[in-house]
């Protein structure tokens, strides 16, 4: 690995160990949802080539969030078979970052809302599938989703769906935006060619 790469990662990475602490704050302040876990996946996809760390990165970062979670607050960090469905959402919005060949504002609000839609629906499609909640019928399926909008009324957009939503709008223009006044200093370009770690 070249020191440019090198370089290269550690600076994502830091960005992305932020979203760590940014989810076990607003956690703590009971701001749920409202987290960079989802920007950051986004933010890997699309920024680093080696597309192994795209995926391992954020992924690292939910789970290292999840055990502190379970170990040192009284927040459930496991929670039971659904979660798999909310890993799997961050897996996909890596993949989705990962296809988005031109980086603007434009894009990145649309990706970072679309992501977070799709978090709504899958991490709700997991709690209908694995609890008994709601009845097993499609019935029971719109019922979940319905339920889940409001879930968070004293959160800071007052529902699970726009805590996500806004959660994703903000931390994907935090990081790519640190991302573009940090670059220069941490990673020494050479001459005309630039690659992306």
């Amino acid at each position: 690995m070249s020191k440019e790469t090198i370089s290269k990662v550690s600076l994502i990475s830091g960005l992305i160990f932020l979203t760590i602490l940014g989810r076990l704050v607003t956690n703590h302040l009971g701001i749920y949802n409202f987290t960079a876990i989802g920007a950051g996946a986004l933010f890997a996809g699309v920024t680093l080539k080696d597309k192994r760390y795209a995926y391992l990165i954020p992924i690292a970062a939910l789970f290292l969030s999840d055990v502190f979670f379970e170990l040192f607050t009284s927040i459930q960090g496991f929670y039971g078979g659904e979660m798999l469905f909310v890993y799997l959402a961050f897996v996909l919005t890596t993949y989705i970052g990962t296809r988005i060949r031109k980086v603007n504002t434009g894009n990145m609000l649309l990706a970072s809302i679309a992501v977070g839609v799709m978090f709504f629906l899958m991490s709700n499609f997991g709690t209908w599938l694995f609890r008994d909640m709601y009845p097993h019928t499609f019935a029971g399926l719109l019922t979940c989703y319905y339920t889940a909008i409001p879930f968070y009324k004293a959160d800071l957009f007052g529902s699970f769906f726009l805590n996500t939503i806004m959660g994703n709008v903000f931390y994907t223009g935090l990081l790519f935006g640190a991302y573009a006044l940090l670059k220069p200093i941490f990673i020494k370009q050479e001459a005309g060619s630039e690659s992306i770690a």
